[in-house]
Formats: C-alpha cells, sequence, structure tokens
C-alpha cells in the first residue's frame, strides 16, 4: 500500500517537474457571456471559465499544492464603483486517495472528485449573489480571473500560474439597468 503511494507521489513530482522546467503548451482562457437575474435586492450573476485548463493543467492540479483561482467582480453605477470583490475556488489533490477537493468562496459545501474533468468543470463555473439598490440604476458589471503565484515544496519552487493562461486575464462585461429589474 505505501509503495503504491509513494509511486504516485513520486510520479506526480516527476510530472510537475518535467511540465515547470520543459516547454508547455498553455492556455488561451476566455469568459463567456455574464448570466444574470435578479430578485427585488439581490443580483444574481454567473458565468463560465472556457478554454483555461484544456493544456497542462492535469499535472499542476495533480501535485499535492493548493491551486487558486480567483475570480474579481466589479459593478459600477456611473463613474462610482458600487461593488469591488473577489472570489476564489481552490483546487488541491490528495495524492493519498486520489480525490480532488474543491472548495468555493462562499459555498458551504465541499466539492470532492477522482476526475479531474469534473474538477475542471466545477473550478470553471463562478457564481455570484450581490444586494443591490435600484437607485443605482445602469450598471456595468465586469468579472475578471487570474491566477497567483504558487509554491509547489516538492520541488522548492514558485511559480506564476498565469504563465499557464500565457499571461491573459479574461474578462467578461455587461451592462444591466436595475430599474428594469424590479
Amino acid at each position: 500500500m505505501f509503495e503504491a503511494l509513494g509511486t504516485r507521489i513520486m510520479v506526480g513530482v516527476i510530472s510537475l517537474s518535467m511540465l515547470l522546467f520543459s516547454s508547455f503548451k498553455g492556455n488561451d482562457p476566455q469568459l463567456g457571456t455574464i448570466n444574470h437575474y435578479s430578485s427585488s435586492s439581490t443580483l444574481y450573476l454567473s458565468g463560465e471559465l472556457l478554454s483555461a485548463f484544456d493544456n497542462d493543467f492535469d499535472t499542476v492540479f495533480a501535485s499535492s499544492a493548493t491551486i487558486p483561482v480567483y475570480f474579481t467582480l466589479k459593478i459600477k453605477s456611473g463613474n462610482r464603483n458600487v461593488v469591488n470583490r473577489q472570489f476564489k475556488h481552490l483546487v488541491k489533490f490528495n495524492p493519498a486517495t486520489g480525490i480532488y477537493e474543491l472548495r468555493k468562496d462562499g459555498k458551504p459545501d465541499v466539492f470532492r472528485s477522482s476526475s479531474m474533468q469534473q474538477i475542471v468543470k466545477e473550478i470553471s463555473q463562478y457564481s455570484f449573489s450581490v444586494p443591490y439598490q435600484s437607485s443605482w440604476g445602469l450598471i456595468s458589471v465586469s468579472v475578471q480571473a487570474e491566477m497567483p503565484i504558487v509554491r509547489f515544496e516538492e520541488l522548492n519552487k514558485e511559480v506564476d500560474l498565469m504563465v499557464l493562461w500565457k499571461y491573459k486575464k479574461p474578462s467578461a462585461k455587461i451592462q444591466i439597468d436595475l430599474r428594469k429589474a424590479q
């Protein structure tokens, strides 16, 4: 049992080392259209990060490092910023169990899966609920995704994960008239 665990960890470290010290394909991430609906006092926004994890991330996610993805939400009413929040999704792989765990800001549940495809699907989706005032009127909503520098302890190395997105910060924008939302 310990031999299998050791082999899994070693294969992960070797794969990650090869990725970080050799060429990689990178990704061309985009944020899809921002979906929205509202109640009398809450604005609900959702969307999806597209083509962000197609290449190279199987190795990155399989490391034992916690991999964050940040979504920044900005809402402007005229020239005034009324909302500026950052939400994060955190993925961590447990090589002993072969299970990925995903935690999303604002969500009490932890999503667990042994499937990297399911983790990619879940980490790519965002949803926010924001209390609003109809006096904000016509608002501009923008969402931007990015990743930070992460330390990989197995390699004793820090890596700017944005290199895997070719340093592109995907973003999407929409205008919403809150006076019509009621």
